[in-house]
């Protein structure tokens, strides 16, 4: 059974980790880091499988202190 996802301040940068859930999936319980990932508007954010294309589950996230600046 899936955790609730992190709750997330909108338009931030964080480092998060992610787990595939998907049985079918070749990658099926494997975790992945993901950094930076940004938080959108805090509520509507998702890790998507680049094999099954299945929102993968958000297990942490960790932001990221300095933000990262992009020009």
């Amino acid at each position: 059974m899936s955790t609730p996802a992190p709750v997330l301040e909108p338009a931030l940068y964080y480092a998060v980790t992610a787990r595939d859930n998907n049985p079918e999936c070749r990658n099926f319980d494997t975790t992945w880091d993901v950094n930076p990932f940004y938080s959108n508007d805090g509520i509507h954010y998702y890790v998507q499988c680049g094999i099954c294309r299945q929102n993968m589950e958000i297990l942490t996230a960790t932001l990221l202190d300095p933000q990262p600046e992009f020009s």
